[in-house]
Order: C-alpha cells, then structure tokens, then sequence
C-alpha cells in the first residue's frame, strides 16, 4: 500500500493531451491534477477551438487498498463558452466511485478501471490518463 500511495501521490501539470488524432500542448490545452492524503483535484482549459472553449474544475475523495484504487468527485464546475455564449454546469460526471484495478509493473503503477476503458499510468516522472479514445500526459512538479 505505501509503494502504491508513493507512486501516486504528487502535484501533476499537463505537458500534452492527445484528441482525435492531434497532439495538443499548453497553452491551447492546460490542466492540473493533485492527489495527496486521499484528495483529488482537478483543473483543466481547454482552449484548442476558439468557437467552444471549455473549462473544468473538480474536487473529490479517493481510496487506495489493497489491489484497488477508486475515486469520485464531490464537486465539479464545467464552464462552456461558444458562439452562442456561456453556459455552467455543476452536474458530476459519475455518480458514486470509479473503481479500478491497481498494480505495480516495472516499477510504474497502473489503474485499469473495472468497467470502462479507463486507465491511469504513473510512472517516477508523471501520469498519463486515458479514456480509450483520449490520453492525458501530465508530468510530475512535486517531489515523491
């Protein structure tokens, strides 16, 4: 349990988001992730079209056992801004826990969610995120 926390637990800030085939960086794309003590945050802007700008903000709980790592999010402001205008969601994007598989491979830890294609990557220098169809990569600020 105390090499999975210490593989995770850091400050994380985007370096690129691949989407659709494009590799995105900052600042078009920007975003931050924070896992410490069994919290979670999570910022991210999303500038790449100039007609549909998207800005995220989140916060939550996860749990680490043996094998497992879940998390949710308590709060979250999704703030949209088009052509048409603006528009604000608080609306969470699950409800409950995301419940993933957790494991240590090459000194890299992986969690693979249980039902999705959802996977979290982190290795000594950062994290990748990936949803199947989009991948995160972010690098690690803080030390471990």
């Amino acid at each position: 349990m105390e090499a999975l926390k210490a593989g995770i637990e850091g400050v994380y800030v985007l370096r690129e988001w691949q989407r659709n085939e494009e590799v995105l960086h900052p600042p078009l794309v920007d975003a931050r992730v924070v896992l410490i003590n069994g919290r979670i945050v999570f910022i991210s802007h999303d500038r790449a079209q100039e007609t549909n700008k998207k800005s995220v903000a989140g916060y939550g709980t996860y749990i680490l056992e043996p094998g497992k790592f879940s998390y949710r999010y308590e709060e979250i402001t999704m703030v949209t801004q088009t052509t048409a205008g603006t528009s604000v969601s608080d609306k969470l994007p699950w409800e409950g826990l995301r419940v993933f598989a957790a494991s240590i491979e090459n000194s890299e830890v992986y969690f693979r969610a249980m039902n999705g294609p959802q996977e979290f990557r982190f290795t000594p220098d950062g994290l990748s995120y990936s949803d199947g169809t989009n991948t995160r990569v972010y690098r690690r600020v803080t030390e471990k």
